[in-house]
């Protein structure tokens, strides 16, 4: 059996815990089919589903979690699937961790560039959708 290549790219998210509650609510509310793509140009693609569940958390740890699935595509068409997970913890901003385990090393740096730029893409959306925190008021 051929080991899997781990990909795993992260950033953080410069939103506040209530814009950050609206801002997921809004990218739920306004994806239809439950599911939204990024064209990332000859970067690849990706897509995820929107609604972020909770993971249970630690006893004693301020850390909360969120994971979503999704899929990571390098320029070729080349598809993995991934996992969104996004973490806050008190006194820290949000932070965004895309994983992906890839069969192939080939596509190990296609996928982490294409993940980045899904990432930054995600976190554009959710910034402008944590901007309209006085329309869910």
């Amino acid at each position: 059996m051929a080991a899997r290549e781990l990909v795993q790219v992260s950033r953080r998210l410069p939103l506040e815990q209530v814009a950050l509650r609206v801002a997921l609510l809004f990218l739920t509310v306004d994806t239809l089919g439950g599911s939204r793509r990024w064209t990332l140009g000859p970067l690849g693609a990706l897509e995820l589903d929107t609604e972020f569940a909770p993971v249970p958390a630690v006893a004693g740890d301020d850390t909360r979690c969120f994971t979503t699935r999704g899929r990571l595509s390098a320029p070729d068409g080349y598809t993995v699937e991934t996992e969104i997970v996004l973490t806050t913890r008190d006194g820290t901003g949000p932070r965004l961790t895309l994983r992906a385990h890839s069969p192939s090393p080939k596509y190990r740096s296609e996928l982490a560039i294409a993940g980045r730029a899904g990432l930054t893409e995600l976190a554009q959306e959710l910034r402008f959708f944590g901007s309209r925190q006085h329309a869910a008021s």
